[in-house]
């Protein structure tokens, strides 16, 4: 259980890195289309989220196939992985984790194969 709260982590500070580096075309895409959070706010769609967090943690994909065989609903997803909350309102508020946090040289890398799980 160890390792995928560190992964969660890492993958939720990825996520955050990327949506301050694009804020602005981020709110332009949420006029259009968001979720509803249940700390009160919204975020992108999960399509979106899973995409920008498999481009960013390549190894993402070795997880990916199997919790999609179990649930393919894309929200499930983003709940699973931690990710149903609204980055506007944590970044506002600086609830980030450290990058030491973050940057826990066991966490920062997924294995290259499921097998390594």
């Amino acid at each position: 259980m160890a390792f995928f709260e560190n992964f969660v982590s890492v993958i939720r500070q990825k996520w955050l890195d990327y949506v301050q580096s694009n804020r602005q075309w981020l709110e332009l895409q949420m006029r259009m289309t968001s979720v509803r959070t249940p700390d009160g706010g919204r975020r992108p769609s999960s399509l979106l989220i899973l995409g920008v967090v498999n481009a960013l943690e390549p190894k993402l994909g070795n997880l990916m196939v199997p919790f999609y065989q179990l649930n393919s609903d894309e929200d499930a997803l983003v709940e699973v992985l931690g990710l149903n909350f609204d980055p506007e309102m944590v970044l506002d508020k600086g609830n980030r984790p450290t990058t030491l946090e973050a940057d826990n040289e066991g966490a920062r890398m997924l294995p290259d194969s499921a097998d390594q799980l």
